[in-house]
């Protein structure tokens, strides 16, 4: 140490490093403005109508959406908002056509082809879910053989007096071709996504985005 002429220590000057002054500069700022900020969820890619979409498993083409009426039981009319797709399973065995999961919602292991519809735009409120059905040469089934581009339809069912939206999205899901077991080697096509950890909620990767006009027509 040293001492100044009046016999006062003098105190040495400490050296701060300018990467930490800046640091600390920065820091400051940030807090006075509220903290960090996340970047904005990238969007989706977007596709048109009658586009095919790649899903890995599956070639999908959306057709149209439709607000259309059918003759129920005892006389009565049911209306209903249908999807119409052109579907090629791209497999090798054939699929099962499945349900339409809750939205937004998917699970791992789901191999079907309708788990990969994970959401609506506007949310279409059904009390069953939609129905899905598969149509090839007039006749309806729940399956999609390897190799053959059927039709699919998606209904959702609507009430009588409710209005159609003018136009609908959707957020369509991919699959992935996924080893399964340490021993057999299985693999299987499942939906494509993540989770957080082991017991986290699955979030389903959205592959396309797709709008379709919703127009009327009789059944």
């Amino acid at each position: 140490m040293t001492s100044s002429p009046n016999g006062a220590r003098r105190r040495r000057p400490v050296l701060v490093p300018v990467a930490s002054a800046l640091a600390v500069v920065g820091i400051g700022v940030t807090a006075a403005f509220g903290g960090f900020t996340e970047a904005p969820e990238k969007p989706p890619p977007t596709a048109s109508p009658g586009e095919t979409i790649d899903q890995g498993q599956f070639r999908t083409q959306f057709i149209k959406a439709i607000d259309t009426t059918e003759q129920g039981d005892f006389g009565t009319t049911k209306r209903y908002l249908e999807l119409v797709l052109k579907v090629t399973n791209m497999g090798k065995e054939t699929a099962s056509v499945g349900i339409v999961p809750e939205p937004g919602k998917g699970f791992r292991q789901s191999t079907t082809f309708a788990s990969s519809l994970l959401r609506t735009r506007p949310e279409i409120k059904t009390k069953y879910g939609p129905q899905v059905s598969v149509f090839s040469l007039g006749v309806e089934s729940r399956q999609l053989h390897p190799g053959i581009t059927t039709t699919v339809v998606v209904k959702y069912e609507l009430e009588p007096t409710a209005a159609a939206p003018p136009e609908i999205s959707l957020d369509v899901g991919s699959f992935e071709y996924q080893k399964i077991g340490l021993r057999d080697q299985t693999h299987y096509w499942m939906l494509a996504g993540e989770r957080e950890d082991d017991k986290g909620a699955f979030e389903p990767e959205v592959a396309a985005r797709i709008t379709l006009p919703v127009r009327k027509e009789s059944a």
